[in-house]
């Protein structure tokens, strides 16, 4: 049997494995545990998770048309508008920052490898450099990703997910709180943009640091809800592949919308509810809008969800919505009360209900209080 020798140093030691040396996770890893197995609703079969995977995506850079008279005039003869998007410090520090990056992309850019002196001075006069004409027919921008391991794009993937998320369950109607959170949103997508270099490369390295100079480039809206916020912003920023979920989403919720209606139009109790909901969603004054007719209130509600189909169906689905529409009913009538400046419910005498709808909802339904419930249920009759 033949004898395995060790290697030796230039001492004569042999050298021993670092029990300290800490391996980074992938992404796969980070959210897994040594036992886990597969969940019963896992969309990728076992034995893909290994396999290189290819993420086709593309985001398009369009102009914001925000023409001025002269150019609307004169159209025909100064041309289609072109603007050119160009460096930007923010941009240069945030890219080279990170050094896997850096020395993972831009070898095959510059030509250099990294171990060249003059390897860095390349990569801050190629990221201060950048520009990109952007015209009327927009620019198209390649930002697709080959994973070595299907595992880790969905491991990428869920981590972005929940990133947009949480930029979706901002109030869009107060600009400020969206402005400050579509900035967390651009660093936690750049800070998850930074480690993918780790499992793969883009398809084209050029487009794909285009598209991370975009995101962070202040003159390019990533929200068209902010576009006419800022006076500065020239272009917007379109993902492809998000705007056709999006409008899948959209399709489906019209669906379950139309089968939610007219499963809403043959009980009457829930028709009123649900409409009560609606009216109080739209401002509306509760008692003048109770007093139309059937068939208006039918028409109300299929604008409403034509037009707002993720709302209605919550408030169809709400198990809650029937003693919701009782409290807001009783409250126009003037049989409840709530504060002018915050949102407690009270009885018409002073009697304390709860700090808000919710606390309201649950008093009603309180069986202790079904006593109190029926009786003003029977008032609302006498109307």
């Amino acid at each position: 049997m033949a004898l395995i020798i060790p290697n030796k140093d230039a001492n004569g030691n042999v050298p021993t494995e670092d029990k300290d040396k800490t391996v980074t996770p992938t992404p796969a890893e980070e959210t897994t545990t040594p036992n886990s197995t597969p969940t019963a609703g896992s969309e990728i079969l076992d034995d893909d998770l290994d396999k290189e995977y290819r993420e086709k995506r593309n985001v398009t850079i369009a102009l914001i048309h925000n023409y001025s008279n002269y150019r609307k005039k004169n159209i025909k003869t100064l041309g289609q508008k072109t603007e050119v998007i160009g460096s930007c410090i923010r941009s240069c520090r945030v890219l080279a920052s990170n050094q896997g990056e850096v020395e993972a992309y831009f070898p095959a850019i510059i030509g250099i490898s990294p171990n060249n002196p003059n390897f860095v001075t390349r990569v801050k006069a190629w990221l201060s450099n950048i520009s990109m004409t952007v015209n009327e027919k927009s620019v198209v921008i390649n930002t697709s990703f080959i994973y070595r391991r299907k595992r880790d794009y969905l491991a990428i993937k869920a981590k972005e997910d929940e990133i947009n998320a949480r930029y979706d369950s901002v109030n869009r109607g107060n600009i400020s709180e969206l402005k400050k959170a579509l900035n967390e949103k651009i660093e936690q997508l750049n800070a998850l943009e930074s480690t993918k270099y780790q499992y793969g490369r883009p398809e084209n390295i050029e487009e794909y640091l285009m598209y991370r100079h975009c995101l962070l480039y202040s003159e390019v809206a990533k929200d068209i809800a902010l576009i006419n916020s800022n006076p500065s912003i020239r272009f917007y920023i379109k993902d492809d592949v998000k705007e056709a979920e999006k409008t899948k989403k959209l399709i489906e919720e019209r669906k379950l919308a139309m089968r939610n209606f007219v499963e809403l139009d043959g009980t009457e109790a829930k028709f009123n509810a649900v409409y009560t909901a609606i009216a109080v969603l739209n401002g509306e004054n509760l008692i003048e809008a109770l007093l139309k007719d059937r068939s208006l209130k039918s028409s109300i509600i299929m604008d409403y969800a034509n037009q707002h189909p993720d709302k209605f169906n919550k408030v169809y689905s709400d198990k809650h919505i029937m003693t919701k529409a009782l409290v807001e009913t009783l409250i126009s009538r003037g049989e409840l009360i709530r504060s002018e400046f915050n949102q407690q419910i009270s009885t018409a005498d002073g009697a304390f209900v709860g700090a808000n709808l919710n606390e309201a909802v649950a008093y009603f339904d309180n069986p202790d209080n079904s006593t109190v419930r029926t009786a003003y249920e029977n008032k609302l009759k006498l109307f």
